[in-house]
């Protein structure tokens, strides 16, 4: 999640009465009869960017709940960095915190799953929910996929999350297993697992997103100050997002206590899942507006120093709203943004020679994206973010989200390292299209144009590349949820490959410089259950327009008949009548994608 981009905030001016109850409060905690101005934080009339936290409550409810009260027992612990307190919440690390290091998906990992898909977006996620139970749509399975793939680089926003909820009441440990947080065992815990992998997915949707705070460290220490003065039953309460100076490695902690280290440095006290059990200390300059940490994105990282000059918040309270869908075609789905996750295949080397370009440019060239590892937005109302818990970019483990607003035409450009093979996967209303195993020149971009709406694709690829491409609809015209995937198409150098669907009449066709093979599954869903259709080795020629009619499959063992046309005049010479092979689709497949495990 790039700090040089962040979604647009509300602003809010703080009030004269609520900066004179701050300082007041500043002097209360560091006073000790001297001149403590040189070691307090800069709190002026100037604009802070704040978002409304309220959950309903007017304004004016808000502003008090800004402002920060004296805790009602003395705190007993120790600084960790030395120092006076300012402001404690009472969150004890070694009580309040998991006693287990922030994880990676590790054999036996359990992350989201269809239940917690639709707690999160609604029933607009199911196909159809028979049994309590919910089958999700193509395009919730792959969003899904992609999401718990990208907590492989660690649940740190979850966990940051989960501990800040069950300190503050919203959740009760009893619920997985034990009377504290640092009590509850992680081994075989799935219900604790999934809960955290909920959260961790909020920082990925709306309105969670647009409520992210960043701003200079003393506007930050303000709110922060304000809202762990009120301790455990503050209502207003946050998480921090941390980042690398180049706005990659984002981590997610929980704050605890804010301590005065004299000579205008403050100490922003914080539990940091990856150090379970130590209190631990973000140390911020005032006079310079900087901050530093000696970290790690991951415990199986090496400790990595971060610096920077703003701080990332995000209040609870949008996170425990029903959060708005990129792919969900309802009532619930955010209509007006198509949303693409960009990312590599298997395990990524941090340190590489390649940056790589990956942006999306409009018709008139306006880009949003990664040039040569540098990231530049000229769209309006674009925006990119990077998960908390991403090593690197261009990391499977740190996928970056790309949010384009529907009507703009994009096409997405790309050249990176060529020893990888990359992904990319767009969501619209109730569609989902995927290309997967996708090879790319180290200096030579490739182009995917998806145009204004996710439907269909253009690849022109720069390498010779055998791409899987995956098509999600959420309802085709007849009802019936359908997953296409056609595999092992090759596509040569400097060579193209169209893939149309018409959602309307459920008809695909392909055409571009492909000669050869593929194959095909396709699962179709409806009120009663699925079916799937697969063959191999569907004959394709280069310049010959290939169509085939999914509506056609309404049970198993069905066929399918292809047609091609040869002279591109919209009429079909000939026609192959192909029998379902009878196999079962392969449980990799983005056509399936373990759907009974959901």
């Amino acid at each position: 999640m790039s700090n040089k981009n962040r979604s647009k905030s509300k602003q809010i001016t703080v009030s004269s009465v609520l900066i004179i109850i701050v300082i007041a409060l500043w002097n209360a905690f560091m006073g000790d009869g001297t001149d403590t101005t040189a070691n307090q934080p800069v709190i002026d009339d100037t604009e802070v960017v704040v978002e409304n936290d309220s959950s309903g409550s007017s304004s004016e409810s808000s502003d008090a709940a800004l402002a920060p009260t004296t805790p009602k027992k003395k705190p007993t612990k120790v600084p960790a960095a030395g120092g006076k307190f300012a402001a404690d919440s009472g969150f004890l690390v070694d009580k309040d915190g998991f006693s287990f290091e922030n994880y990676g998906n590790d054999t036996g990992v359990s992350n989201l799953k269809a239940n917690d898909m639709q707690r999160l977006f609604g029933d607009d996620v199911c196909t159809r929910i028979k049994d309590g139970k919910c089958t999700l749509t193509s395009p919730a399975r792959q969003w899904m996929k992609e999401i718990n793939e990208a907590m492989d680089g660690g649940h740190c926003e979850g966990m940051a999350v989960a501990s800040l909820h069950m300190f503050h009441k919203i959740e009760d440990p009893n619920t997985f297993g034990a009377a504290t947080t640092n009590e509850l065992p992680f081994d075989g815990n799935t219900s604790l697992q999934q809960e955290i992998a909920y959260w961790w997915a909020t920082q990925s949707t709306e309105p969670t997103m647009s409520n992210m705070i960043t701003g200079k460290p003393s506007d930050i220490l303000k709110l922060l100050s304000a809202s762990l003065g009120q301790g455990q039953n503050a209502n207003v309460f946050y998480t921090i997002g941390i980042y690398m100076a180049d706005g990659s490695g984002g981590h997610a902690v929980t704050p605890v206590s804010i301590t005065d280290l004299g000579n205008g440095k403050t100490g922003l006290n914080i539990y940091d899942n990856n150090w379970p059990n130590e209190l631990r200390t973000i140390e911020v300059d005032l006079k310079e507006e900087t901050w530093s940490y000696q970290a790690s994105i991951n415990p199986d990282e090496e400790s990595s120093l971060y610096t920077g000059d703003q701080l990332e918040i995000t209040p609870s309270a949008p996170r425990l709203q029903p959060q708005e869908c990129d792919f969900c075609g309802g009532k619930n789905g955010l209509k007006s943004t198509k949303t693409f996750i960009v990312s590599t295949v298997g395990d990524v080397v941090a340190d590489r020679d390649v940056k790589g370009s990956t942006y999306f440019e409009t018709p008139d060239g306006k880009r949003i994206g990664y040039i040569d590892g540098e990231l530049i937005n000229e769209i309006e109302g674009a925006s990119v973010r990077v998960f908390k818990s991403a090593p690197t970019l261009w990391d499977e483990k740190g996928q970056p989200i790309f949010r384009i607003p529907d009507g703009i035409s994009v096409t997405l450009k790309m050249n990176n390292d060529p020893q990888y093979q990359y992904s990319v996967s767009a969501f619209d209303n109730g569609k989902v299209v995927a290309i997967d195993k996708l090879a790319l020149s180290a200096t030579k971009k490739s182009e995917i144009y998806f145009g204004n709406t996710i439907k269909s694709l253009k690849i022109k690829s720069a390498v010779k590349t055998s791409p899987d491409i995956f098509v999600g609809d959420e309802k085709n015209a007849n009802l019936k949820g359908s997953a296409t995937q056609i595999s092992n198409v090759d596509i040569s150098e400097d060579g193209e490959f169209d893939v149309f669907f018409d959602e309307e009449t459920d008809q695909f066709s392909l055409d571009g410089d492909v000669d050869g093979d593929f194959d095909l599954d396709v699962i179709i869903s409806d009120e009663e259950g699925d079916y799937a259709y697969s063959a191999d080795d569907i004959g394709i020629e280069s310049e010959v327009d290939v169509a085939f009619d999914i509506d056609a499959i309404d049970s198993e063992d069905d066929s399918m008949d292809f047609q091609y046309d040869y002279n591109d005049d919209g009429e079909f010479e000939t026609q192959t009548d192909v029998q379902d092979n009878n196999t079962s689709v392969e449980s990799d497949s983005a056509a399936y994608n373990d759907l009974t495990d959901y």
